[in-house]
């Protein structure tokens, strides 16, 4: 390990395209490698390639396409069809799955329809995160990612049987992961993303299998480019159900007094927001904190819990990491996309507000409890 960043996530991502390919790939990337590591000075990120980025975020943005994409992550294989529209409104997506369950998920903007075929359910919402597939917004504004991805040229590659350039987002420590984009040449969309561990193991790849383009100004419905409509009548299958869902109540914020913050906070993390949410099945209500670097993201759950439970093995798995740590009554929750140290390091130093930045705090119990990790 070189000041966090291991020699098996160098490796693990060059793994794209044909031998030679790769070879080239990982001699380049081995160069960036050593050079954020062994620079105290925190070398620049490539112009180039955070100009790529910034194409890349308008163009899954704006552009009407529709192929097949895969989404590997450990032992799970999922395949589904997806069309995409740019409209005046905002973006549309059809998605249907071809492996699993059928399911079908209609999105308009924040909005979202969600059927099952064999369940003969349909509930409208709001649009689900899908920040681990192949999205543009993870990656908007890549200026700010710089302070802790070091963003570099990666040669070229070829998807789909579209060329595309390589994009390496390269962890300055090791609190995050390592991701590698292809991002195409003519259509700048974003064709294939893997996520390396800390330890170079591969997370997960996404990467289209086969991609069409919608002509420029070509807007009659066809059969290869329908319509997407939603949230109508016509859209509600004969026979299916709508399920309805209680009303949630809106988060309420805290105020800088009250509850638990991360203190002092992880290096390049800051806390998003801390609200209030009430669990819609037991009424009960608990803290919740998104703390993220503007690609990562942890979520923090603080609750009442005075008989403490065992952590389930199952709920994290694939990239996603958790920890616990019983604090008298309270029970606190860290589980993101970011690697375990980072995980950690959240949970041990959440502490209540009132007492951060104190000699108190410093002396809180919170600092070495029990924890759990998965």
């Amino acid at each position: 390990m070189i000041r966090g960043i291991s020699i098996g996530l160098l490796c693990s991502l060059a793994v794209i395209g044909s031998v030679e390919a790769n070879t080239v790939e990982s001699g380049t990337f081995q160069a960036h490698v050593l050079l954020v590591a062994d620079s105290s000075a925190q070398p620049a990120s490539e112009a180039g390639a955070i100009q790529l980025l910034n194409e890349m975020t308008q163009a899954m943005e704006k552009t009407d396409y529709a192929g097949t994409y895969v989404h590997l992550r450990g032992d799970q294989i999922d395949t589904t069809k997806l069309w995409h529209r740019a409209t005046a409104d905002g973006q549309q997506e059809r998605l249907q799955t071809m492996s699993g369950e059928p399911r079908e998920v209609i999105r308009h903007g924040n909005h979202c329809e969600c059927a099952w075929p064999l369940r003969k359910e349909v509930v409208f919402g709001d649009f689900p995160g899908v920040r681990s597939r192949l999205s543009g917004e993870r990656f908007e504004h890549p200026e700010t990612l710089n302070a802790n991805y070091h963003i570099v040229n990666l040669g070229s590659s070829r998807v789909a049987d579209h060329a595309c350039q390589l994009v390496g987002l390269v962890p300055r420590d090791q609190f995050r992961y390592g991701y590698k984009l292809c991002i195409g040449n003519e259509s700048h969309l974003l064709l294939r993303m893997s996520i390396y561990s800390d330890q170079g193991r591969p997370i997960e790849h996404d990467f289209f299998t086969e991609l069409h383009f919608r002509p420029q100004g070509d807007t009659t419905p066809t059969e290869a480019w329908p319509d997407i409509p939603m949230d109508t009548p016509q859209t509600i299958p004969p026979g299916y159900k709508v399920v309805e869902r209680g009303q949630a109540q809106p988060a309420e914020p805290l105020t800088p007094e009250q509850g638990w913050i991360v203190s002092p906070e992880l290096p390049g993390y800051s806390t998003k927001s801390r609200v209030w949410r009430t669990n819609p099945v037991t009424g009960h209500r608990f803290e919740h904190m998104i703390v993220s670097d503007g690609l990562s993201t942890a979520s923090v759950f603080v609750e009442d819990m005075p008989q403490p439970k065992a952590l389930n093995p199952d709920a994290a798995k694939y990239g996603m990491n958790i920890t616990v740590r019983q604090v008298g009554p309270v029970r606190l929750t860290v589980i993101g996309d970011l690697p375990m140290a980072a995980v950690e390091q959240i949970c041990k130093h959440t502490v209540p507000a009132k007492d951060a930045n104190t000699e108190r705090g410093e002396r809180n119990p919170m600092l070495s409890p029990s924890q759990e990790a998965r």
